[in-house]
């Protein structure tokens, strides 16, 4: 019997994870955790967990940059897929006013960035963005935070709209013209709303070579923010490519490693950014405006597993605690790595996905009690590839541990099967002193590649239970305690492919 190179791949990590668990020590040491947050700690911007939406999916989770503004179109969204491009999404759109009623839909208090066209760069197309502008900042009004003119520019090539051999020079002039006569337009239709910052240059690359045809530190070398109206440095991120060989949940997702040197390359750009001085340097915020897990929209059985929102987990707060300062996690209507399926299609069915459950744990990591709070959030040494941990410090008071396990176990037919019990890991902890009440919040499913069956804090948000609001199940723990000792030492279990918040008051 041949077995192929997928199957020899498998067979190997299963053989590999299994040496593992039988060597795992039954006692961790003892992990000290600090009283005060460390002087490097990362402070995130308020609403860290946040969303990016294709544009044309956007009306169906309300209720391409290459959107062209039709004030005569009765419909909201007319949409041209182009298979070359994507089968995923139309490449080709043209928004009528009615679009715009798709802010008027979510709950009180969500905060927009509205983004502009630059793509497609005909008289008549500049004209049309103009014009939308109005509709834009009436129907968004106070809830509008910021807008963005062009979504990944050094890619506009690939669809045509640019020259191989377009410049960041080029791009920083028209970039300045547009936003010139956006922020008119703006003003006039909507005073109260003048002087709207950018975020920019929402690059998908961090450097230009044979695929992306801008460098995000060129084009700031070239005056990107010569007017001073940039509130917000943007960068792209996925961790691969979907359809590149090699692509695994271990190796590229679940790895702390891996996390660790991809989130590098966007601290690269910041520092360098920052080094420019003037006006962007320390004052203004760098975050990632889009990014998830695999680009082209994610792999089945990759994307989608519960993997995925643990990757999720680890990756976000991993960047909170460099100083990137806010996580804008894509989303798009039949996208395999999407949170939640808003409608259904005869590709996917409406409901909640396992990525949503790691968005509840990272905000929840993130939570303040009040606007006014001051969070801290810090990547603890003693972390390993499949292991790491965080603490929270709200104003200057410890409050949260976060564990995250990034150990692979399957357990559907969907992936191999991993073949021996689920290990757990004892973690030991010593408290500051004074700290007691120690209670525990778990994200925790059957296994890494399970898609349904998940809870977190003891909640599930299937769709099937209560359209998606937390339902209480009765076969998982929560408010779990745990005892500290007179030293301040405790213990915490945690399963291999699980994280755990450990919540504190000190």
């Amino acid at each position: 019997m041949f077995l192929n190179t997928r199957s020899l791949f498998i067979w190997c990590l299963a053989a590999l994870l299994e040496v593992e668990a039988a060597n795992l020590p039954s006692k961790s040491k003892p992990v000290a955790i600090s009283q005060y947050p460390t002087s490097d700690a990362g402070i995130p911007l308020d609403s860290f967990m946040s969303f990016s939406f294709e544009l044309s999916s956007w009306p169906d989770f309300a209720g391409i940059d290459i959107a062209i503004f039709d004030a005569s179109q009765k419909t909201g969204l007319v949409g041209v897929v182009r298979p070359n491009i994507s089968a995923d999404y139309p490449s080709i759109i043209t928004i009528g006013p009615s679009f715009f009623d798709s802010y008027k839909t979510m709950p009180k208090g969500v905060k927009f960035t509205h983004g502009f066209n630059l793509g497609a760069n005909s008289s008549a197309a500049r004209a049309a963005t103009l014009a939308s502008a109005p509709y834009a900042c009436k129907a968004i009004g106070n809830n509008l935070a910021y807008f963005e003119y062009g979504n990944e520019p050094d890619l506009f090539w690939a669809s045509g709209y640019r020259p191989r051999n377009y410049t960041e020079a080029d791009y920083v002039e028209e970039w300045l013209n547009g936003t010139s006569h956006i922020s008119e337009a703006v003003k006039s239709a909507c005073p109260s709303l003048a002087g709207t910052e950018f975020m920019a240059p929402s690059f998908a690359g961090v450097a230009n070579n044979s695929y992306f045809t801008l460098d995000p530190l060129k084009a700031f070398k070239e005056d990107l923010n010569a007017a001073g109206n940039i509130g917000l440095i943007s960068s792209h991120n996925y961790m691969g490519v979907s359809t590149d060989p090699g692509i695994t949940l271990q190796g590229t997702l679940m790895n702390h490693s891996n996390i660790i040197a991809k989130a590098e390359t966007q601290l690269d750009v910041k520092r360098n950014i920052s080094a420019l001085g003037g006006d962007l340097a320390p004052k203004v915020p760098f975050i990632l405006g889009e990014h998830n897990s695999l680009a082209r929209q994610g792999r089945p059985g990759l994307s989608n597993t519960f993997g995925a929102a643990l990757w999720g987990v680890d990756w976000n707060v991993y960047l909170a605690s460099q100083n990137i300062s806010r996580s804008h996690m894509h989303q798009g209507t039949n996208y395999r790595y999407q949170a939640w399926q808003p409608i259904t299609t005869n590709l996917t069915t409406i409901g909640t996905k396992p990525p949503y459950y790691g968005n509840l744990a990272v905000a929840a990591m993130m939570h303040k009690p009040c606007n006014t709070s001051s969070l801290a959030i810090t990547h603890l040494p003693a972390s390993s590839a499949n292991t790491s941990f965080y603490t929270a410090h709200i104003d200057s008071t410890l409050s949260r541990l976060l564990i995250v396990d990034l150990h692979t176990y399957n357990t559907t037919a969907n992936n191999f099967t991993t073949s021996f019990p689920r290990p757990v890991q004892t973690h030991q902890f010593v408290l500051p002193q004074g700290c007691k009440s120690v209670t525990v919040s778990r994200l925790i499913a059957n296994g890494s590649d399970a898609l349904t069956g998940i809870t977190w804090d003891g909640k599930s948000y299937a769709y099937e239970l209560a359209e998606g609001k937390g339902v209480r199940m009765a076969n998982v723990t929560q408010g779990e305690c745990v005892q500290v000792d007179r030293k301040g030492g405790f213990k915490v279990d945690v399963p291999w492919s699980s994280a755990a918040i450990v919540n504190l008051e000190c």
